[in-house]
């Protein structure tokens, strides 16, 4: 496939999944209170910054990509509400009036389009998640924390030095979309540790592994290690 194809597939995928957001919603603009952000408590170790850009603006014009969430809201009420297109396309321009501008839309593609290029160095496993799960993890982020926080955390996340609030806030989403248990699971194979993994890893629940992911945003790699390893059994024999 050539590289205008692949990028024309990613802005469809992106028009559709703000589309669907926007619907879910019932508006494509952010909620006033969304960029708020709680006091950070700073760990004693110096934070990392993360490899991820501020959003900004990027890819067609806004008038553009606002046609092309137009017409995908139209073909997505007709599908899940059974509007003729003429209802349809009346709904749809009440949803898209009630946005507060382009720039929101613009600020998404921003989002979505930094994600996307820089998933696989998550902290939190990003090299194994799919496409599809990355996709699933930002987009939840963006209707649950709203457009401008979900920049924010974003551009913003480190690996230590952060509230627990804005790190569960990074982790929950992801939590969502992929199944972290057996993620952690395949990652403990592939750095080869050598206690039996079923050992390891009995009684500990999906959330724990969360949790342990939650700490490095908090407190960096020591803070990663301390939980697990109050989190797994140390006391599991090596294999073989």
């Amino acid at each position: 496939m050539s590289e205008c194809c692949e990028n024309a597939s990613v802005l469809n995928r992106a028009i559709i999944l703000l589309a669907s957001s926007c619907l879910l919603l019932a508006a494509c603009g952010d909620s006033p209170g969304s960029a708020a952000t709680q006091p950070t408590d700073v760990s004693e170790d110096s934070p990392t910054t993360l490899a991820y850009a501020a959003p900004t603006t990027v890819g067609p014009e806004a008038d553009e990509i606002m046609d092309g969430v137009r017409e995908a809201l139209v073909g997505l009420l007709m599908e899940r509400e059974g509007l003729d297109r003429a209802g349809a396309e009346e709904r749809a321009d009440l949803l898209v009036e009630q946005s507060t501008g382009s720039d929101v839309v613009e600020q998404q593609l921003a989002i979505y389009a930094n994600w996307m290029g820089r998933y696989p160095v998550h902290p939190v496993l990003g090299g194994h998640w799919t496409e599809e799960q990355a996709e699933c993890a930002i987009v939840t982020m963006m209707r649950v924390e709203g457009i401008a926080r979900t920049g924010n955390l974003v551009a913003n996340a480190s690996t230590g030095g952060m509230s627990v609030e804005d790190a569960q806030a990074l982790v929950q989403p992801v939590a969502y979309c992929v199944d972290l248990l057996e993620m952690v699971r395949v990652e403990l194979v592939t750095v080869g540790v050598p206690q039996d993994i079923d050992c390891l890893l009995d009684g500990v629940a999906e959330e724990d592994v969360a949790s342990w992911y939650v700490a490095v945003f908090t407190d960096g790699p020591a803070g990663f290690n301390a939980a697990l390893g109050k989190g797994v059994d140390l006391t599991c024999p090596t294999d073989g």
